[in-house]
């Protein structure tokens, strides 16, 4: 475990930081991004931080010294009730991605755990994901379930 590691949620001043690391995930899960790809997330990802960032979406960023080296999305969604969210407050986690350098040293982890104390005191009781296959050892160590071929859930209650 790094201990220099500091957790920290994401404000508006960090949106290109946000931006770089959804480029990074999306790189890393699908490969080399078209031209296309490139241009349509360069368009809409800085806006859509800008619109729900503090609102309906959380991202938190594991930090060394001040250099970001990890993050972990949170959208908050509300649907009708149902028996795994009496509520009807859930959120779909997305975008875990540890910098190369700093992988296997517990950094998810510790985003994780922030995440779900955060979604915990907010109320949520349904966290939802599709999982990679590097991920998916630390989501079920965390009491995630496997719904289907990629999807997992952690009922907090």
């Amino acid at each position: 475990m790094n201990e220099n590691i500091t957790i920290r949620t994401a404000d508006r001043s960090d949106i290109e930081t946000l931006v770089k690391f959804r480029f990074l995930y999306q790189t890393d899960a699908e490969g080399e991004l078209s031209e296309k790809q490139k241009s349509s997330l360069s368009e809409q990802l800085p806006g859509y931080f800008d619109r729900h960032i503090g609102n309906d979406f959380t991202a938190y960023l594991a930090e060394d010294d001040g250099k970001t080296v990890a993050t972990i999305f949170m959208v908050k969604l509300e649907k009708p009730a149902g028996v795994h969210f009496l509520n009807g407050k859930t959120c779909y986690l997305m975008n875990v991605y540890t910098a190369e350098d700093y992988r296997r040293q517990g950094i998810a982890s510790m985003l994780l755990d922030r995440l779900i104390s955060d979604a915990k005191t907010e109320g949520i009781t349904c966290i939802d994901l599709s999982a990679t296959t590097m991920g998916k050892p630390v989501y079920l160590k965390k009491g995630f379930i496997e719904r289907g071929n990629t999807e997992m859930r952690l009922e907090l209650r």
